[in-house]
């Protein structure tokens, strides 16, 4: 009874065990490998952002680059190796991908879109370890090729006892691997029994390169192997189906072929021989004949020999003798022909083997050829980058005075450079640079920024200078003290007595020695307010945009506002004062002029 084991990571292969259980096909699921995600930083993940080929080696590739980068660029295409990852592709990153028909690296290095990557920007995703064919190959076409590995396979144990052991006690007869790795895993052992055993169970694969590095490493027959044309569970399946319906059809046939064979015994067909007649035969029966022909004439004439008859048999023998020389003769002409045949033969071995070496040395010079060819291209190529680099990281000082992005930018220029020749002195001024960079002095922006927002939200707190006086000067003891019975005194009571019905009536304030000259309504309250915030607004703009001589101008103007304006008896006034007094201190430069040498050191190098 068939019982085939499946060796796919946990969640896969779920379509294949519902096909197996629908048929009525034992099986068993025993995971062999774990797939544990890569994660990459954000310079290994830059790559993508400006690729114009995004290739995509597996589903698994698909699942954890798209963990890590959910977004890929609208103008890159896609290529997947299968239709299973295609799909996976549409699913996570809703967008189409290309595939080949031939689900594997062969086919999808056929598709013509891939055929001329002349100094385009290409990234593999893919596993760790694996086949190289696609890597290469994008590079001998003039890819500038870029690897973002985002998992990698490892053996969920140290050796495949354990497993084996409980394949062995639930009668396994097939296995299912879809992987060089998952091969490898199922065969690390040291059991002699264990090995036995599997080298007698039926294999399935998904691709001829796991057959053939089966058959190598493990000495497994290839009547033990089943190739399926991809690596999706409807394909896999429809080959174990196939297989069984294969073994059934064998079978059939082994029992019937006994009954055949006892039903027609076989004999033994014999062939008539040949004979061969030569001219001396031929001669002889002449002569056997002609001399019975005489013996009768001598017994019918009386046994007389004429002269006739003697006259017959001297020509029978010059006959003879003739045909002698004659067979003589195409002995030596025979033997002349097997010399010359000799002859012609050495002479076509040695024109072929001349033939021969001059394609090699041809073949051999054209190769020569194309390798140095590729590599001036990828040479080429790589110079190219190298300057665009460069001047991304020229502009990054120059003008947004961002050191510490440029340093990184001269890192990647770096890195392009060391497989050129003849560079010593540029990689030095990169190093120099790279140094110098690092050692710039980097201002506190996120810090005062956050310091001038904290001080922003306190605007409304601030108490603003109060322009009401109290009155109690005006109301002196002389306006409340009772009326004069003096007549003479009636000016003094008419304006006592006016100034006490208007104080009843109504609130009239007097100031006096005040730095305010109006009265303030709500409406300039709030404008007052307004202007301090936007002196703090231009202080964060200016930071930002390393604008420093705008930043302390807006500083100066916002404590003289908070002089002028607010209330500096108010704690919170004196609070913020004081912090606009340690903000203008800060030592912020940001117009620092930074000489790179390797800007110089690479334009020499490359006209060398």
């Amino acid at each position: 009874m068939t019982k085939i084991a499946i060796t796919r990571p946990s969640g896969k292969g779920e379509q294949l065990k519902a096909q197996l259980k629908q048929h009525q096909i034992a099986y068993l699921h025993t995971p062999v490998l774990s797939l544990t995600s890569i994660t990459l930083d954000a310079q290994q993940l830059a790559p993508l952002d400006n690729a114009d080929v995004i290739i995509f080696i597996s589903q698994d590739a698909v699942q954890s680059l798209a963990e890590q980068y959910p977004t890929l660029p609208a103008h890159a295409k896609l290529f997947a190796v299968g239709e299973q990852t295609a799909q996976a592709i549409e699913t996570h990153f809703s967008r189409k991908a290309d595939f080949p028909e031939q689900q594997d690296s062969e086919g999808l290095l056929a598709l013509k879109a891939l055929q001329d990557l002349d100094a385009k920007q290409c990234v593999l995703v893919k596993g760790k370890g694996g086949r190289t064919l696609i890597a290469t190959t994008c590079k001998s076409r003039g890819a500038i090729l870029n690897q973002c590995v985002v998992y990698e396979r490892a053996a969920l144990e140290e050796t495949a006892n354990s497993w084996l052991d409980h394949w062995r006690e639930q009668q396994i007869t097939a296995i299912v691997l879809s992987s060089n790795a998952a091969i490898d895993a199922v065969f690390n052992t040291q059991s002699e029994q264990h090995l036995d055993w599997l080298k007698q169970r039926d294999f399935y694969l998904v691709s001829q390169r796991s057959c053939d590095y089966l058959q190598q490493e493990y000495q497994i027959a290839e009547t033990q192997i089943y190739l399926a044309d991809g690596a999706s569970d409807d394909v896999v399946f429809s080959c174990i189906k196939s297989s069984q319906k294969q073994q059934v059809s064998t079978m059939s046939e082994e029992q019937k072929q006994p009954t055949a064979a006892s039903e027609k015994p076989s004999v033994p067909e014999t062939k008539p021989m040949k004979q061969k007649i030569s001219k001396v035969g031929v001669l002889a029966l002449l002569i056997a004949t002609a001399t019975g022909v005489m013996t009768t004439g001598l017994i019918v004439h009386g046994q007389q020999i004429s002269d006739k008859t003697y006259a017959a048999l001297d020509a029978l023998k010059t006959e003879n003798s003739a045909l002698k020389n004659e067979l003589k003769q195409s002995q030596q002409n025979l033997a002349a022909l097997q010399s010359e045949q000799s002859r012609v033969s050495q002479a076509v071995n040695q024109s072929l083997s001349s033939q021969a070496a001059q394609l090699q040395e041809s073949f051999a010079a054209q190769l020569d050829s194309k390798l140095r060819q590729a590599d001036q291209q990828l040479s080429g190529a790589a110079i190219n980058e190298a300057v665009y680099l460069h001047r991304l990281a020229v502009f990054k000082v120059a003008a947004e005075q961002d050191y510490q992005g440029g340093a990184a930018v001269l890192k990647r220029v770096h890195d392009v450079l060391l497989a050129q020749s003849n560079n010593t002195e540029v990689l030095k001024a990169l190093a120099d640079d790279i140094a110098l960079l690092n050692a710039q002095p980097q201002p506190a922006v996120e810090s005062i920024y956050l310091e001038l927002h904290g001080l922003l939200n306190q605007v409304d707190t601030l108490p603003i200078k109060s322009i009401e006086r109290q009155i109690s000067e005006m109301k002196t003891t002389e306006m409340h003290e009772a009326l004069s019975s003096d007549i003479s005194d009636w000016k003094s009571n008419v304006a006592r007595s006016f100034d006490k019905l208007v104080d009843e009536l109504f609130t009239i304030k007097r100031s006096e020695n005040i730095d305010i000259d109006v009265l303030l309504n709500t409406q300039e309250t709030q404008l007052i307010a307004a202007q301090l915030r936007g002196y703090f607004s231009q202080a964060q703009t200016a930071l930002m945009d390393k604008q420093a001589s705008v930043f302390f101008t807006a500083l100066t103007q916002a404590r003289m506002h908070l002089d002028k304006y607010f209330n500096a008896e108010s704690s919170a006034v004196k609070a913020a004062k004081a912090k606009l007094i340690e903000l203008e201190q800060q030592p912020l430069v940001f117009s620092r002029k930074v000489e790179l040498s390797s800007e110089q050191a690479l334009k020499e190098w490359l006209n060398d």
